[in-house]
């Protein structure tokens, strides 16, 4: 399955009019928008090809100076529970660089609704890591791995 680009273009124009949690919807070009959202996070959503689908994506910010191989190994570990978490994985953005959480989605029948459902939830979720990434965690203990909530539901 798979998703056109103006079915992307269609569905991500009406997404933000039709969620109040949107603030803005801003067209990067034909295929790449962000979402300004109320708590003033951002989602990228990228049209994709080959195969074609949406890439969603939200930055989570840089881990402290002490905190990058705690968070690094729980993002890894995150990542090999693709089973549970719905596909959404992590990433960092080259050395030192932000990481960033990251989600395909291959639907030839999306709707708005879809889109908005997925766009909460993954809006959810990065809120959660977004806290954890940024929080120190060279002394941490238990990651938040095992929470239901950091795992996306559409």
């Amino acid at each position: 399955m798979s998703i056109s680009l103006e079915l992307a273009q269609m569905i991500v124009q009406e997404l933000g009019p039709q969620t109040t949690e949107i603030d803005a919807v801003l067209q990067q070009d034909e295929s790449n928008w962000v979402l300004m959202l109320e708590d003033e996070s951002a989602i990228t959503i990228e049209w994709a090809s080959n195969p074609s689908r949406l890439v969603l994506s939200a930055n989570l910010g840089r881990p402290g100076e002490g905190s990058q191989l705690p968070v690094y190994e729980t993002l890894l570990s995150y990542n090999l529970l693709w089973q549970d978490t719905g596909g959404v994985r992590m990433a960092i953005d080259g050395p030192q660089g932000e990481v960033m959480l990251i989600y395909d989605l291959f639907d030839d029948h999306l709707t708005v609704a879809d889109l908005q459902t997925v766009v909460l939830n993954l809006a959810s979720i990065a809120g959660i890591w977004r806290d954890y990434v940024k929080k120190d965690n060279s002394t941490a203990s238990l990651p938040p791995i095992g929470s239901e909530s950091v795992h996306l539901r559409a």
